[in-house]
């Protein structure tokens, strides 16, 4: 006859995590947070602006609620700052910001070039001269909105190509300030034809898989930003006196 065994001591029960439940939240928060900052990146409220959620609510046709919602997700993004008892502003970026975005710059666009080169290069440069000729026939019609969009897509076009997913979300943080920025260069006097000049040679030397020269003349690029923002600042306190 076998032993009887004692029972096994009951173990006490065990927290066990719930299921979430989930809201699914408005599309038109996301759709209101993108035409926000499309509006801060090519120049409809400039930097330093203030922003009211009942006038954007107002000329957008929407409620308080996903205004608030999008000034909070731009927030996150550098492109909002919110000040407690005083309301809601376009950020508004120093010299060294901009010294600090070019080397974020430089760290993300050299990388993505160099991918690009590699994996997607026929695409890449079939992009990069779209955006080119875009950005041209923009400039040529003194259109400086539709300029900024193409000078945007020229650089977002190493991203797209570039195969790694990481770098395209590092870049997505970033992508809002350095394009409101690239707008408010580009109104400096004799700014708008410094990047055209710049983006055929990188696509000359990209078309040669010319990687040297390529990421040279991007590095310079990017630095240029610099004092392109110096020259509009000074336009602008200028155009005050």
């Amino acid at each position: 006859m076998k032993p009887r065994t004692a029972p096994a001591a009951a173990r006490p029960t065990e927290p066990r995590l719930g299921p979430l439940v989930l809201e699914r939240k408005p599309a038109l928060a996301a759709l209101v947070t993108e035409r926000i900052r499309d509006a801060i990146m090519f120049g409809e409220l400039s930097l330093g602006e203030p922003v009211s959620e009942d006038r954007l609510a107002t000329m957008l046709g929407v409620s308080r609620t996903p205004v608030r919602e999008a000034l909070s997700a731009l927030q996150l993004q550098g492109l909002i700052v919110i000040q407690p008892q005083r309301g809601s502003f376009v950020f508004q970026p120093t010299e060294e910001d901009v010294v600090q975005l070019c080397e974020m710059r430089s760290l993300l666009e050299l990388g993505a070039l160099k991918l690009a080169q590699t994996r997607r290069h026929a695409a890449t440069l079939a992009q990069l001269q779209a955006a080119e000729d875009d950005m041209e026939t923009a400039e040529a019609a003194d259109d400086d909105h539709a300029a900024a969009k193409a000078d945007a897509a020229f650089h977002e076009a190493l991203f797209a190509n570039c195969g790694n997913r990481f770098l395209v979300q590092s870049y997505a943080l970033v992508s809002g300030p350095i394009g409101a920025i690239r707008y408010f260069a580009r109104k400096a006097q004799g700014a708008r034809k410094s990047p055209a000049r710049e983006h055929r040679a990188i696509i000359k030397a990209f078309a040669k898989s010319d990687l040297t020269t390529a990421t040279s003349v991007l590095s310079t690029h990017i630095a240029d930003m610099r004092t392109r923002f110096r020259d509009a600042v000074r336009a602008v306190e200028a155009s005050r006196l």
